[in-house]
């Protein structure tokens, strides 16, 4: 191993990757690669994790992100009946085409096939390629013709966006932090070796901090909104180059990084199963079972027919994408597989918190299982593993710290419908009487005698453009609504501070499936408004399952009052139960001038209102079927803490109006009321923009602990349950 460089070397590459950096911030250079080439010469990820969680068969139809081919070349040895792919880069479906083409020549030999491949022999490519390239796609052909000798003769190892940092940018690397790697390799990857010089990898950490997130993140197709934290701390690179390099197994199992560091597979005996003999012949028989499209994943599920995956392996995609672009594929993605179908993805992060979809799923985190968390433990649990074909690599590729499963449910996922209905529609000119009477209504509602006549006046002059202002207002709903969970035939919904009626209307699409629906609030008026404006917009048949009840949810009869109103409907529970937190609020800084009025307890101190926010949040958990859930939207704190000066402009400006705004609620709802292990919770933080200000807010969902079953039935988790799963998993071992 070299020694470390000295300052004023090492010091002059830093200025001139800082230079770097600040070019690449000008522009998208991920949008600049993928129209040029493709990103990934191979997929990094591991096929062998995937086959003990996937357990494929004959009879599966798969699906899959394309990147590289590699992993569903692999699935095709075991010959399951038909795998589909769809990438958005083109540059990338056209390798994948040009290695499914050369399997279907009926002259290709295993020799050539790893001469290509294995050893990028530019004369054996281009012999293959004048035999088979009449077989290719018009624009395939076209964009090969003029890279084929240039992409074998230079090694392909080096091509693609990740081969530029192997060939340009990794010895640069190399050289600034003491990393003779050629001297290791000569050393046969020696673990010894390694363990010597092992100060370069805490040298390589430090500037992999500086540089990843800037610089070599486009080039490994990781978008900046993928990056998080930790991808800024020192001890996350440290982390996961000792755990890669310092692996004992390194020199014989993992061809994963030698791919790069020897720019090529240098040995059969270390390479992936479709590189290797004994499954060379099942590969070239089950290369016509391959479909492929340039599409999305969402644009792809509307294509195919219903029902027809039976397993789908998603990557990473979901993780740079907003919640509603997650939930909407998810709704096209179950029209299109079979229920109970498995369903795996990875993620750079350990959870999925921040979409609140993913509360419609049972989701089981393989994380544990696949990327061991002890650091120091995990290189001693692996290194007595032989090297098989399906030995799990997952753990020295290191790309995903999260690894998910979950089975497609049989009961439909919420479909939002964002358009309000013709009701709820004002013109602009509505739109800011409506916004100005809410604002003055403190002033010029004073003079009201009663205060009866006062809430009447309010909203009887607001009705035509209440819900079209409050549309901006209360952003968190829609995130909230997402949250819904499956919706089941005979599904019952209380809508806690329902007002208006708004929340129904997000589910219109889906309300013959409701057994009852009913919104509950303290006001009448409000409820006069959403039962008018359900008339105008709902069936006779569907206004029917809606009640419209006038009520405190903190009376301690509302369970009868709720029964009685239902016809005994909801003596079993309710399967959802919404709690516009943020509706309650307002009307509390409303009113929190009228001593008389019935929000007049919210007009507070911090202290006073927090009990009461418990005492609904306990008083809802009461009214839960055996598979119910709550949801929370509410206003939130800047940050995690509360406790920056932005947070505290944001309290101090709501609480002129007897509203408290802390991260102590966030706490309150999961940590103490929906606490336990009964109980599945997960909150997702948000910012969105009001009146040129970013707001923020965060959705809760607390739902009693379920699993979906490979049927795609959920239930409740039992003790039967659990073992049931177990077995399942066993079963996929």
């Amino acid at each position: 191993m070299a020694d470390s460089p000295s300052f004023l070397p090492a010091a002059g590459a830093a200025i001139a990757l800082f230079a770097a950096k600040k070019v690449l911030d000008r522009f998208d250079l991920m949008d600049k690669i993928c129209n040029r080439t493709y990103i990934y010469n191979i997929c990094w990820e591991d096929p062998a994790v995937d086959h003990q969680v996937l357990n494929i068969t004959h009879d599966d139809v798969i699906f899959r992100i394309c990147s590289a081919g590699d992993i569903v070349l692999d699935y095709a040895i075991e010959g399951p009946s038909k795998i589909v792919v769809c990438d958005m880069n083109l540059h990338q479906l056209w390798l994948f085409e040009l290695k499914i083409r050369m399997l279907r020549d009926p002259k290709l030999t295993y020799e050539e096939w790893w001469g290509i491949w294995g050893d990028s022999d530019v004369e054996t490519a281009l012999k293959v390629w004048k035999r088979m390239r009449h077989t290719m796609s018009a624009d395939g052909r076209k964009w090969w013709d003029g890279r084929m000798e240039r992409v074998f003769r230079q090694g392909f190892a080096t091509t693609g966006s990740t081969g530029f940092i192997v060939r340009a940018m990794l010895p640069l690397f190399m050289w600034v932090t003491g990393f003779n790697l050629r001297e290791w390799a000569e050393s046969g990857f020696s673990h010894e070796y390694m363990v010597r010089n092992a100060r370069v990898l805490e040298n390589s950490a430090k500037w992999f901090r500086w540089l990843f997130p800037g610089i070599l993140a486009p080039f490994a197709g990781v978008p900046a909104n993928q990056i998080g934290p930790e991808f800024y701390t020192t001890e996350f690179y440290e982390g996961i180059l000792k755990q890669i390099f310092l692996d004992p197994a390194f020199g014989k199992s993992n061809y994963f990084w030698r791919f790069y560091c020897e720019r090529g597979y240098k040995d059969q005996t270390c390479c992936p199963r479709t590189l290797q003999r004994e499954h060379f012949n099942a590969l070239k028989e089950n290369s016509g079972c391959f479909e492929w499209h340039h599409a999305t994943v969402q644009e792809t599920m509307e294509r195919v027919q219903a029902a027809t995956f039976t397993k789908l392996v998603l990557l990473d995609h979901m993780d740079w994408m907003p919640n509603e672009m997650v939930h909407n594929e998810w709704i096209a993605l179950q029209r299109a597989t079979v229920p109970g179908a498995k369903i795996l993805w990875r993620s750079a992060f350990t959870h999925n918190d921040d979409k609140p979809f993913f509360n419609n799923l049972d989701v089981n985190d393989l994380t544990p299982k696949w990327y061991a968390k002890d650091r120091g433990k995990s290189l001693l649990d692996f290194a007595c593993l032989s090297c098989t074909a399906l030995t799990p690599r997952n753990y020295v590729v290191k790309m995903y710290p999260g690894t998910f499963l979950s089975y497609m449910p049989r009961d439909d996922f919420p479909f939002i419908d964002s358009e309000p209905s013709l009701c709820q529609k004002a013109s602009f000119l509505t739109k800011v009487k409506t916004s100005a009477k809410m604002i003055l209504h403190p002033i010029i509602g004073s003079g009201a005698d009663e205060h009866g006549d006062k809430m009447s006046s309010f909203y009887a002059s607001q009705a035509s453009g209440y819900d079209a202002v409050r549309e901006k207002m209360l952003v968190a709903r829609k995130e909230m609504m997402s949250a819904f969970g499956p919706i089941k035939v005979g599904h019952t919904w209380l809508d806690i501070g329902g007002g208006t009626g708004r929340n129904i209307h997000f589910m219109r699409a889906q309300l013959d499936k409701f057994d009852t629906i009913i919104v509950l609030d303290i006001c009448p008026e409000l409820l006069e408004i959403g039962e008018q404006s359900a008339r105008q917009s709902f069936t006779k048949a569907q206004c029917e399952k809606i009640k419209w009840v006038c009520a405190d949810i903190n009376n301690p009869k509302i369970s009868e009052e709720l029964a009685h109103v239902s016809w005994n409907r909801t003596r079993r529970g309710f399967d959802t139960i919404t709690f516009s937190c943020e509706s309650l609020e307002f009307y509390a800084s409303l009113f929190a001038h009228c001593s008389d009025s019935p929000y007049a307890r919210f007009r507070v101190d911090s202290i006073s209102m927090i009990p009461k926010w418990e005492d609904a949040l306990y008083s809802a958990k009461s009214l839960m079927s055996d598979q119910g859930r709550v949801l929370v939207s509410d206003f939130d704190t800047y940050t995690l803490e509360g406790n920056s000066f932005k947070d505290f402009l944001i309290h101090t400006w709501y609480k002129q109006d007897g509203v408290r705004i802390e991260a102590k609620t966030r706490d309150t709802i999961v940590n103490e009321v929906f606490s336990g292990s009964e109980f599945t919770t997960s909150v997702a933080r948000m910012q969105r923009k009001l009146a040129g200000v970013m707001i923020p807010h965060f959705v809760a969902c607390c739902r009693k602990s379920t699993v979906t079953t490979p049927g795609g039935f959920r239930r409740s988790l039992t003790p039967d349950l659990l073992d049931f799963t177990s077995i399942e998993e066993k079963k996929s071992d």
